[in-house]
């Protein structure tokens, strides 16, 4: 499909016309008021019977014109045809306006740019009997011979893990730093942040910014930064614990810390496994270790990164954090009852762990 020279030589009278790729293009006329039969005449696209002319309308409508149907350019400066070889139309609805489309499929593209939809917006296709199915950047949506197509945009949401929080974005960017803080992590803390797709990684910096609309983006994994000497990085050990609390979880085989952040003691728990049902495999535990311990009681425990069911339950009584060193712990408020109280002297971190055990497994048993 070809088009004639334009615009000057008509007194500046034009339609503009395109094929479905939506790239349109100038045509001068020097006639106000055109048939169909005229803009295919105009376009060389022969033999006419196979080809369609339909009118993209100012209100966002797309709609064919017929052959003998007379439309006035003059009423619409600047009025937009799609011509193109179709030997039927299919119907479909865009954010509440009626379309023709002389193909079976249609591109995400072109449904953005016939709804002037940004990509701050993400098209769903409306399903009766399940869940509205995304159009993925890039897709294609196929038209029914039957029925018609509904698809509406609503604002995204975009999702990314970091070390095991799920942060959101509206916008389909993200700088490192930010969904560092997002998440709840101390950007300046000094970690190796490496981005996880699909089929690849490799480590970033806290000012790249990640396009959360490229296909396999997964999740961002930091790892503390050490300096050395290349040996073994070394527990932090900076109040004791209990010889039985140490052996116990020496015979556990359970990576542990003591740290004092902001004048309260942590026992930091690493890489804890977690029974099946949520949404992460491991997870970092703390429990505060009042200064008097044993002669004060262990009280509930934090965890981080978050918990959460995968069957999108809420967890009772997990809705505070606690900052520790610069993360976000989620609080864990389980107590012990009146009839097993803390007992100096007997109970201990040991025993206080295989409470946390059991609140965890009890969660998601129910």
């Amino acid at each position: 499909m070809s088009a004639n020279p334009t615009t000057e030589a008509f007194g500046g009278l034009f339609i503009e016309v395109a094929d479905t790729d939506l790239q349109f293009r100038q045509l001068g006329v020097s006639d106000a008021t055109l048939t169909g039969r005229q803009i295919l005449s105009f376009c060389d696209a022969t033999p006419r019977e196979e080809y369609v002319v339909l009118q993209w309308l100012a209100n966002g409508d797309i709609e064919e014109l017929r052959e003998d149907e007379v439309v006035d350019v003059r009423a619409a400066a600047g009025a937009k045809f799609i011509v193109s070889k179709s030997d039927r139309l299919f119907r479909l609805v865009l954010n509440d306006r009626s379309l023709s489309w002389p193909e079976r499929n249609i591109s995400e593209a072109s449904l953005r740019a016939l709804g002037k939809i940004g990509e701050d917006q993400i098209l769903h296709v409306r399903r009766e009997e399940e869940i509205d199915a995304p159009i993925p950047a890039g897709g294609t949506l196929a038209l029914g011979d039957l029925g018609v197509e509904v698809v509406y945009a609503k604002a995204a949401i975009w999702k990314l893990n970091v070390q095991g929080v799920t942060i959101e974005s509206r916008q389909p960017t993200i700088e490192v730093r930010q969904a560092l803080i997002q998440a709840g992590f101390d950007p300046e803390q000094g970690w190796i942040i490496v981005l996880k797709t699909a089929d690849a990684k490799r480590q970033v910096g806290l000012d790249e910014v990640i396009d959360l609309r490229a296909p396999g983006i997964e999740k961002l994994r930091l790892t503390p930064r050490e300096i050395n000497n290349g040996e073994a990085a070394i527990a932090r050990r900076e109040f004791p614990l209990l010889l039985i609390d140490e052996a116990g979880l020496a015979q556990r085989a359970q990576r542990w810390e003591t740290i004092v952040d902001g004048g309260r003691r942590w026992l930091l728990l690493h890489d804890v496994e977690l029974p099946p049902g949520y949404s992460t495999t491991r997870a970092m535990i703390a429990v505060e270790v009042p200064s008097v311990y044993p002669a004060a009681e262990l009280d509930m425990f934090y965890c981080y990164p978050a918990l959460a069911r995968l069957d999108g339950r809420e967890i009772p009584q997990t809705q505070v954090q606690e900052p520790v060193e610069g993360r976000l712990f989620q609080r864990w408020s389980r107590h012990r009852g009146p009839g097993a109280p803390w007992r100096a002297g007997q109970d201990n971190v040991i025993t206080h762990l295989a409470l946390i055990e059991a609140a965890l497994l009890r969660e998601v048993e129910q």
